[in-house]
């Protein structure tokens, strides 16, 4: 009887062991991971339409992490906050900037990271922003609606009813002074035609 509970003992001893060695390999592999990479949030104040959770992040290039999660801010609905991870050797600079890019035709979109001074600091943790931030500039989509978004308020300025008014009488304008230029060329014609010493003269009744 004293043998079988040794048994027992020791059989359950080396479970306890066996699950702690595994329970220590995955602590230990999760903590290497976390250490080989860095975690920062890119705010957009644009539609990411077609970035997706696993996206690219590409720095000048170079393929250097992935999209972890896309939320909407909570104190301003209109900006999205792009969680991104970025190998733990990637430079960040505080003068680096992110932009949303696409590739190619596809409508699929990445993240791209460009700048960055040699001499600028790298871009840290903080009591205030334990993730940093890294800024943002417009896309060329966002250009580009925004320069259609200035020539339609322009085409409207120029079409307004005030200078429809206006191109509407300087018209009027132009057409009398056509029908007075053309009465005046035929007068001066006339005019001439009596002042020609070839003329014929006219027949007397």
């Amino acid at each position: 009887m004293e043998t079988r509970a040794n048994h027992v003992l020791i059989g359950l001893f080396t479970i306890i062991v066996a699950v702690l060695a595994v329970l220590f390999a995955l602590w230990a592999s999760n903590y290497t991971t976390d250490r080989n990479w860095d975690m920062y949030d890119v705010y957009f104040k644009e539609s990411v339409t077609g970035l997706g959770v696993g996206g690219i992040v590409q720095y000048n290039g170079i393929n250097v992490g992935e999209v972890r999660k896309l939320t909407l801010d909570p104190k301003d609905p209109r900006r999205v906050i792009a969680r991104i991870r970025l190998q733990a050797d990637t430079p960040v600079k505080i003068d680096t900037k992110a932009k949303l890019a696409f590739i190619g035709l596809t409508g699929v979109a990445q993240i791209q990271l460009t700048g960055g001074l040699p001499e600028s600091p790298l871009l840290l943790p903080t009591e205030s922003q334990p993730i940093p931030r890294i800024p943002t500039t417009p896309s060329a989509l966002q250009n580009l609606a925004a320069a259609a978004d200035d020539i339609v308020e322009r085409v409207r300025a120029i079409l307004s009813e005030e200078n429809v008014a206006r191109i509407s009488g300087t018209l009027a304008h132009l057409e009398q002074l056509s029908g007075s230029l053309a009465d005046e060329k035929e007068g001066t014609a006339a005019l001439i035609k009596q002042l020609d010493p070839t003329a014929t003269p006219s027949s007397t009744a």
